[in-house]
């Protein structure tokens, strides 16, 4: 036992007391987690910044607590005293702790006038959520000032202060913590001033909800700042923290304006043509069928059902009418609807949809500019409904840079455009990940990439002159989870997103348990977003030592070798653009095509010296193989619990990959052998096949949770080549020889 769980009195210096402001809270424990309580929609909510600031004060007391391996529950250590008890500036006679932006208290705003701080000249060019951490002498001690810019930046100088102690929050819950050794603390002398380099830090998932108090943690720990998740049950707990919500998507049309839903008018509308549908009332459809797209000649009704919902045929565009009622039904949803508490809306129309072609749309410039000009008339809808007090915040839309959308407007915008509350967001989710983004050599794809998105960044002669978000694809549906690391490639694209002006990224999808090697792509995209000049490799160091102990360097290797392995894991497991071309392993073998790589990126067994080559699938096999040996290894000489624990999500995840890739790799053989006209080679291949896809059939653990998706309920519906495989086994039967 820790002889400090024994002691009657306290230690004078683990006595020093965290002092916070608590408002009009009865404690400063009351004022922490009395989030339900509060309109965090209101920022001038005083309420709001005390909240916060005693729940950054309580978090630092509990780790405090675990480094010094002092009871939690014994009040006597590290007391939380409120600025109230201290008005006057009355001398501490030890150290403390002071949390609290100095605009929070009277007492804070006279220590931050008081002290001659070397970082003043900082603090007043500080942007929102940046912070200073800075130890000052006080009468009878030090006193260190942990105080943010906003509420949310006095929670960061918390948990940035505990990083300079030796905390980390690599992954989730206690696994994927790690805490310094057990010291008699001392205050030590801190000097940090930090700003947020990307303003928007995002979570994205269309996998998950917020269910996991461990996924809200660390989400706050490492300084995320924005989440679209499918559901958000605890708005509050995240806002608390400083994590701002989003919402929509693809399901705009088909909630909003739904050619099938019933016309909410009277008849007296400029119908009287209305064929009387639902309960003696027409359709939308029915009732303005010019509002919609005109696909193949015809007015189409189709916003996709069930399965389908999200894909289907948009709307016409250039439809004033059509659009005021769009804009007019989602303005009301923010309001009192579902989506009344949401700071931003992912206004996107349908997935890979078909656009109207009438002559007035046609002649509306692209894509882009059509969503631009529906952007902008729905901001003007947001404006109007908070001048009339009918909305109370100011949501901010985001419109998708993404498949047909990607060229950029073709012409001016608005002049009235509102720059600061409308921003497309550039999706990539045709590239390669065998080369960053901006790599010259990845002719067959990234090049075309870069031809889109340019003209939005830093093209002198651009329309578009705002912001961009980016929306990257690290863990794409397709990937399902399977472990890939991006050390190299986020060392590359990250601090390119930032010197061509991006300053607001996010992810798809995260999840929320058993990362495994994900850890890292989690944590390091985070340090990076705040400060993409870190030094990658100090940070890789730290990671590698701290995570895996004894076993840090087999690891290290390890990663490096997997990432390698799984350069082309877009082709493999995705999808990859070559021209208009969408290319992917699996639909080329659920189409049973003769031609299964089709690109210079990957082959099946050699790596051609052409710039746009990766690595080949039997090279890919064998560096999995390689890999199997690496954590075998690691596995065999690790000694502390806490590591091995971390081993064995890492090897549950690898285990998934490895059964899914030698799936993969059985089935092309099946396929080449097949086309060359070896049958009983092709029937000896499917044996293998088949028994990797019953591995991954009932591997239910690496694909969950998946809610909304039945692709994920297990991993063989997760490859993405299920149907190939049906396909052969009524070909091949069960594979045994005849």
């Amino acid at each position: 036992m820790n002889i400090l769980h024994s002691r009657t009195e306290p230690v004078q210096h683990l006595a020093m007391p965290i002092i916070v402001d608590k408002g009009a809270f009865a404690t400063i424990r009351e004022a922490a987690f009395a989030e339900q309580e509060i309109d965090w929609w209101d920022e001038s909510n005083p309420q709001a910044l005390h909240c916060t600031q005693c729940f950054a004060a309580v978090e630092l007391r509990s780790h405090l607590c675990l480094l010094t391996g002092v009871d939690e529950q014994d009040e006597r250590y590290f007391p939380l005293r409120d600025t109230g008890e201290l008005e006057d500036m009355e001398p501490l006679q030890c150290d403390g702790i002071l949390v609290g932006t100095p605009a929070s208290s009277r007492l804070a705003q006279q220590l931050w006038d008081h002290h001659e701080l070397a970082r003043r000249y900082e603090w007043d060019s500080l942007s929102a959520e940046g912070f200073c951490a800075v130890t000052v002498n006080n009468q009878g001690g030090k006193l260190l000032l942990l105080a943010g810019r906003d509420r949310v930046g006095t929670l960061y100088a918390v948990y940035a202060f505990l990083e300079t102690l030796g905390f980390r929050w690599f992954g989730l819950g206690e696994q994927g913590m790690v805490v310094p050794a057990s010291v008699n603390f001392t205050l030590p002398d801190t000097d940090i001033c930090e700003a947020p380099r990307f303003r928007t830090r995002g979570c994205y998932s269309e996998h998950i909800d917020d269910s996991s108090a461990d996924l809200t943690n660390w989400m706050a720990r490492n300084r995320v700042n924005f989440v679209f998740l499918d559901r958000i049950h605890n708005p509050h707990a995240l806002k608390k923290r400083g994590i701002r919500l989003c919402a929509g998507g693809h399901n705009i049309l088909s909630r909003f304006l739904n050619p099938h839903a019933p016309y909410p008018y009277p008849p007296d509308r400029g119908l009287g043509h209305a064929v009387a549908a639902i309960d003696g009332r027409p359709t939308y459809f029915e009732a303005h069928p010019e509002w919609f797209g005109l696909v193949n000649g015809e007015r189409s009704a189709n916003v996709g059902a069930g399965d389908r919902e999200g894909y289907g045929d948009n709307y016409c565009t250039t439809n004033a009418d059509a659009t005021n009622e769009l804009c007019s039904n989602v303005v009301e949803d923010l309001i009192s609807g579902d989506w009344k508490q949401v700071d931003y809306l992912n206004f996107w129309m349908l997935d890979n949809g078909q656009w109207c072609s009438c002559e007035q749309c046609e002649a509306t410039g692209n894509y882009a500019y059509k969503m631009i000009l529906v952007t902008h008339r729905l901001r003007q809808f947001i404006r109007q409904a908070i001048m009339d007090g009918r909305l109370k915040r100011d949501v901010k839309i985001l419109f998708p840079v993404y498949h047909e959308t990607l060229p950029a407007p073709d012409r001016p915008l608005p002049e009235d455009y509102d720059y600061a509350s409308c921003y497309p967001t550039y999706f990539p989710i045709e590239r390669c990940y065998v080369h960053h983004l901006d790599d010259a050599a990845c002719t067959e794809t990234n090049a075309d990439l870069m031809s889109t998105y340019r003209p939005w960044t830093t093209d002198p002669n651009r329309h578009y002159r705002g912001e961009l978000y980016i929306g990257e694809y690290y863990n794409v549906g397709a990937f399902a989870t399977i472990p890939v690391p991006f050390m190299t490639i986020m060392k590359q694209d990250i601090p390119f997103y930032y010197q061509t002006g991006i300053r607001h990224f996010h992810y798809m999808h995260m999840s929320d348990q058993k990362w495994g090697t994900l850890t890292l792509t989690n944590y390091q995209l985070y340090r990076m977003l705040w400060n993409p000049e870190l030094n990658v490799e100090t940070l890789l160091d730290d990671y590698f030592t701290q995570y895996y102990g004894e076993v840090s360097g087999k690891m290290r290797h390890f990663y490096e070798s997997l990432e390698t392995a799984m350069r082309n894991a877009k082709f493999l497991k995705h999808y990859q653009y070559l021209g208009d071309r969408r290319l992917s392993l699996a639909a080329l073998l659920n189409q049973d095509a003769e031609i299964l790589f089709p690109l210079k990126h990957m082959q099946y067994e050699q790596q051609s010296d052409d710039p746009n080559a990766g690595i080949s699938l039997v090279q890919t096999m064998d560096l999995l193989d390689y890999c199997r040996k690496l954590i075998d290894d690691a596995l065999l000489h690790v000694k502390k619990d806490e590591v091995m624990e971390r081993l064995l999500e890492d090897e549950m995840r690898f285990t998934y990959l490895e059964d899914m890739t030698h799936y993969l790799y059985y089935m092309v053989r099946t396929n080449r052998f097949k086309w060359s006209g070896r049958h009983k080679l092709a029937k000896r291949s499917f044996t293998h096949a088949r028994h990797y896809a019953q591995k991954l059939e009932h591997n239910t653990e690496a694909t969950k949770p998946t809610g909304r998706f039945k692709l994920y309920d297990n991993a063989l519906k997760a490859s993405w080549c299920e149907d190939a495989y049906r396909n052969y086994m009524q070909l091949f039967g069960d594979g045994t020889e005849d």
